[in-house]
């Protein structure tokens, strides 16, 4: 014999499908996803306004070195028409002009509250190295990477022709390093 409670709970798991399939349809027939109010839509807070996919050529500079890279149909290139990159260096590559688009500054310096110091003082007078980035014959952005914080977790960062010192995550500096590494060859 079947107790009532046992008929009921057995009716809900029709009528809860019935109720999911309902709600699929109406959005389905709306053509939209409900939005979720508790999400906050993600939004570029970098300091390259240009989308990564924009840019096709980086050029990177060290005191040992120079390398440029542009980006084909195939992918990334050497240079024009030279050999492939390895996945390995076309990943962090694409890694790190990707950071450069989506990752704000963790502090801003202005020129008057560095200046008293200096650029050497925060590895920047030479910088530690230098990444261009180029669409078509335009050039989007020049970065100057200097030295990391004391904490080694963040890393001072001046943009060509700017004044002022951007205090950056250093997982950004550390992925255009393994790009110098890779293609030193070592």
């Amino acid at each position: 014999m079947e107790t009532a409670i046992g008929r009921a709970r057995r009716a809900l798991a029709p009528a809860g499908a019935l109720v999911a399939v309902g709600v699929l349809a109406a959005m389905v027939v709306s053509g939209q996803l409900r939005e979720s109010k508790q999400f906050v839509r993600f939004q570029p807070a970098g300091l390259m306004s240009e989308e990564p996919a924009a840019i096709d050529a980086v050029e990177l500079r060290t005191a040992e070195g120079r390398w440029r890279f542009v980006r084909g149909a195939d992918g990334w290139r050497v240079a024009a028409g030279a050999r492939p990159l390895s996945p390995s260096l076309a990943a962090h590559l694409d890694a790190s002009i990707k950071f450069m688009h989506v990752s704000a500054p963790v502090r801003v310096m202005e020129a008057a509250e560095w200046r008293p110091l200096g650029l050497r003082e925060f590895g920047l007078d030479p910088p530690t190295f230098v990444a261009t980035l180029y669409r078509g014959n335009g050039r989007v952005l020049e970065a100057e990477f200097g030295a990391a914080n004391p904490q080694q977790v963040l890393q001072y960062m001046k943009l060509q022709g700017g004044d002022q010192i951007y205090l950056m995550s250093r997982f950004i500096g550390t992925e255009w390093e393994a790009c110098i590494r890779e293609s030193a060859g070592g």
